[in-house]
C-alpha cells in the first residue's frame, strides 16, 4: 500500500512541477510562452485527476483491509479527518490552477500569467500537507520546513525539466537566448537547491533524529539513497554551471547541455520517486524496529575516549589520517605540485577521512541501535534487579564487579581463563544499550556468557538493562554528597499517587527541583524519634525552599511530613538503593533514610544522609534549589548513558 501511495505521490507531484517550470522559463527571458501553453493546461487539469487516486489510495491504507471503500464511507472520511479536510484544500487550489491554466489558452494577459504561476507554486508546496507535515504533533516551524521544501524542491525539479524541453524543442532560436535562459535559471536553482538544504536539514533534525538513523531504519536508509541521487544531481549542475561561466563568447553548445540537463533530470525524478516514499512511512525517529547493517560503528568514547595505549591500532590509524591531512595540504598550497591537485588532493583526503574513520570504529551488531521496550523508570529497575540476582550473580557477583563464585572457574574454548565483566567500571558506558540488549540475547563477547533469549523474554532484558544503567553509575554514587555534582545521572521515573492528578510521574514534575525522600522511621538501626524529626525538616526544607517533594515513608514517619507518593513504593526503594551506597557499606534494598535531590532536567545532583537540626542541611537544600532554579532547563533522553 505504501508503494501505490508513494506512486500516486510521484504522478500527482510531477505535473504540476513540471507546469509551473514551463510558466516560469519563458518569463526568464522575456518569451509569451505560447507554444507551451496546451502543455501547461493538460499538465494542470492532470494534476486535478490525480488528486481523486490520491484520496481513494490514502483511505484503503488507513481503513482496514476487509473494509470496503464506498462512496458515504470516502466521503465520511473527507469531511471528518484531519487528512481528508487537507485533500480537499490542495484538490480546491488544483482545480483553480487547471481553471487559470485553461484560461490562458483564450486570454493573453500578463497579469493572469503571474497570478496562475503563483498559484501554481502554492499548489506544488500543498503537496506536503498530505504527508508527514500534516502531523499536528510536528513543530511548526518543523511544518514550515515541510511547505518550503517541497515548493523550492518541485520547482526546481519543474524548472530542470521544462529547461530540457526549451533546450530540445529551441529550434530557430539564437544560441544567446539558451545561453541567456540557462544563465538566469542557474541563479533561480541555486536559490532553490539552497532552501531545499536549509529546510531538509530542519526536516531530518526531526523526523531522523540521529545520524545512526540514517542507517538502521528503512526512512533513513532512503533519506541516504536520496542524499547519493543529490549529489549526482550537484555534479551535473555543477557541470553545467562550469560550461556556463567558461563557454566562448557568443556561442553555445545546445545539444551538449540538453543531454547533461537531461541526465541531470532522470537523477531529480529519482529523488522526487524516493522522496515520494519516504513521505508515507514511518520517519526514523518514530521507528522501534532498528537494523544496523555495518558491522563497525564511529564512537569517540570507545576508543580515544578510553585513552588507547602508545602506538596501539588506534593510535596508527590517526597518525595516518594526520599525516595524510598534512600531504594534502602540501599538494594544494606547493607550486611545484598544483597540477596535481584537482586529482591527488581529493583522493589523498578520501585516504585521511578513511584512516580517521577507522581509528574511531569499535564493533557493532545489528541490535546496537535498538530502542527499548521499557522505559527506564523505578519499576523497570526494580525488575531488572530481580532478574540480575536470579540469572548473573553467579558470574558477575551481587554487586555486577565480576567477582561471582563462578568467576575463577571460566575459561573460552580455548581454555584460557575469563574474567566476567565488572558492569560498574567506566568501560560500561562506551556500550549502547543495543549492544547489552545483543549480548544478553545472544551471548557476550567472548562466548563464555550463555544468550539468556529462552530464560527472559524481551521486555525482562530491557529490564536487566535498566537495572544495568542505574548500576554502572553505582561507584561514583557512592560519594555523592551534599554538594552539588555535575549533570550525569537521570533519576529513574516513576509513577506518582497525585490527588489533583497534575503530576503523575517524576517525570511531570520537571522545570523545578525536586528533593525525593526515603525513610523508616519505625525501624532499626537509630533512634526512631530523631529520623521522624529529621523527615519532617526534609519536608519543611524542601518547602520553604519551592521544591517539590515526593516521599517513601513507612507508617511511622509523621503524616504531615509526607509529599507526593510514589504508586509502587517498594520498587521505587528497590530502584534507588542502587545507588544509594556509601563508601565501606554493605548495600542493602532497603533504605533507612536518604534524601535525593533532582535538579529542574532530572539529573540527580545531590544526597543529604539526614536534616539534622544544627548541621545545615536545610541551607544548603535551599541554596542548591536557588542554583538550580538559574540553570538551563535540559531535554534528556531517559536512556542516556
Amino acid at each position: 500500500m505504501y508503494l501505490s501511495l508513494a506512486t500516486i505521490r510521484f504522478f500527482l507531484s510531477l505535473p504540476s512541477a513540471l507546469a509551473v517550470g514551463l510558466l516560469l522559463l519563458p518569463r526568464l527571458i522575456g518569451e509569451d510562452g505560447a507554444r507551451f501553453k496546451p502543455a501547461v493546461a493538460a499538465l494542470a487539469l492532470l494534476r486535478a485527476l490525480f488528486g481523486f487516486a490520491l484520496l481513494y489510495v490514502t483511505a484503503r491504507a488507513i481503513f482496514p483491509a476487509d473494509r470496503p471503500v464506498e462512496f458515504d464511507t470516502l466521503w465520511e472520511f473527507t469531511v471528518s479527518t484531519s487528512v481528508g479536510k487537507a485533500w480537499i484544500a490542495t484538490q480546491l487550489i488544483a482545480f483553480l490552477f487547471a481553471g487559470l491554466a485553461a484560461a490562458r489558452l483564450f486570454v493573453a494577459s500578463e497579469l493572469l500569467d503571474r497570478v496562475t504561476l503563483w498559484i501554481g507554486v502554492i499548489l506544488i508546496a500543498a503537496v506536503s500537507v498530505t504527508g508527514h507535515a500534516i502531523d499536528d504533533g510536528l513543530p511548526r516551524w518543523t511544518q514550515a520546513s515541510f511547505l518550503l521544501h517541497t515548493a523550492a524542491g518541485l520547482t526546481w525539479l519543474g524548472g530542470l525539466l521544462g529547461l530540457v524541453w526549451w533546450m530540445f524543442t529551441a529550434r530557430g532560436k539564437p544560441p544567446e537566448a539558451a545561453a541567456r535562459l540557462a544563465e538566469r535559471w542557474s541563479l533561480i536553482a541555486k536559490v532553490a537547491m539552497a532552501v531545499v538544504a536549509v529546510s531538509g536539514f530542519a526536516i531530518a533534525w526531526e523526523n531522523v533524529g540521529s545520524i545512526p538513523n540514517m542507517l538502521a531504519t528503512p526512512y533513513g536508509r532512503l533519506l541516504t539513497l536520496k542524499l547519493v541521487f543529490l549529489c549526482a544531481v550537484l555534479l551535473a549542475a555543477l557541470a553545467l554551471a562550469r560550461y556556463i561561466t567558461r563557454r566562448p563568447k557568443g556561442e553555445f553548445d545546445v545539444a551538449w547541455y540538453s543531454k547533461v540537463g537531461a541526465g541531470e533530470s532522470i537523477f531529480a525524478l529519482a529523488l522526487l520517486s524516493i522522496a515520494g516514499y519516504i513521505a508515507v512511512i514511518t520517519p526514523a525517529s518514530h521507528e522501534t524496529n532498528l537494523y544496523w547493517p555495518l558491522p563497525f560503528r564511529l564512537s569517540y568514547i570507545a576508543t580515544w575516549g578510553q585513552n588507547p595505549a602508545m602506538f596501539s591500532p588506534i593510535w596508527w590509524w590517526g597518525i595516518a589520517a594526520v599525516v595524510l591531512a598534512i600531504i594534502a595540504a602540501l599538494i594544494w598550497w606547493t607550486p611545484r605540485a598544483r597540477q596535481y591537485r584537482l586529482y591527488a588532493t581529493p583522493a589523498i583526503s578520501a585516504a585521511a577521512l578513511i584512516s580517521l574513520a577507522v581509528s574511531l570504529a569499535t564493533e557493532a551488531y545489528t541490535d546496537t541501535y535498538n530502542d527499548p521496550t521499557q522505559d527506564y523508570t523505578a519499576e523497570s529497575v526494580a525488575r531488572g534487579l530481580a532478574h540480575f540476582k536470579e540469572n548473573c550473580t553467579g558470574c558477575h557477583g551481587a554487586q555486577g564487579e565480576g567477582n561471582g563464585p563462578l568467576a575463577k572457574d571460566l575459561k573460552n574454548l580455548k581454555g584460557l581463563p575469563v574474567q566476567p565483566a565488572d558492569l560498574t567500571a567506566p568501560h560500561v558506558g562506551t556500550h549502547t544499550i543495543g549492544d547489552i540488549f545483543h549480548w544478553l540475547t545472544n551471548g557476550g563477547q567472548s562466548g563464555v556468557m550463555p544468550a539468556f533469549n529462552e530464560q527472559l523474554d524481551v521486555d525482562d532484558r530491557w529490564d536487566v538493562i535498566n537495572f544495568l544503567l542505574m548500576m554502572s553509575y553505582s561507584n561514583r554514587a557512592r560519594f555523592m554528597s551534599a554538594q552539588p555534582m555535575i549533570q550525569w545521572l537521570i533519576a529513574p521515573d516513576f509513577a506518582l499517587i497525585d490527588p489533583n492528578d497534575s503530576a503523575t510521574s517524576l517525570f511531570k514534575l520537571r522545570g523545578v527541583p525536586t528533593l525525593i525522600s526515603f525513610a523508616r522511621c519505625g525501624s532499626l538501626p537509630g533512634d526512631p524519634n530523631a529520623r521522624a524529626a529529621s523527615v519532617k525538616s526534609a519536608h519543611d526544607a524542601a518547602k520553604a525552599a519551592g521544591a517539590n517533594h515526593v516521599t517513601v515513608y513507612d507508617a511511622a514517619c509523621p503524616q504531615e511530613a509526607k509529599g507526593r507518593e510514589p504508586v509502587h513504593p517498594k520498587a521505587v526503594e528497590a530502584a534507588y538503593s542502587v545507588i544509594n551506597r556509601y563508601p565501606n557499606e554493605m548495600p542493602s534494598e532497603e533504605i533507612e533514610e536518604a534524601h535525593f535531590l533532582v535538579d529542574r532536567s532530572g539529573y540527580i545532583r545531590a544526597r543529604f544522609r539526614t536534616f539534622a537540626p544544627d548541621d545545615g542541611s536545610a541551607q544548603k537544600l535551599a541554596g542548591l534549589v536557588a542554583e538550580f532554579a538559574h540553570e538551563p532547563l535540559i531535554e534528556i533522553n531517559l536512556h542516556s548513558h
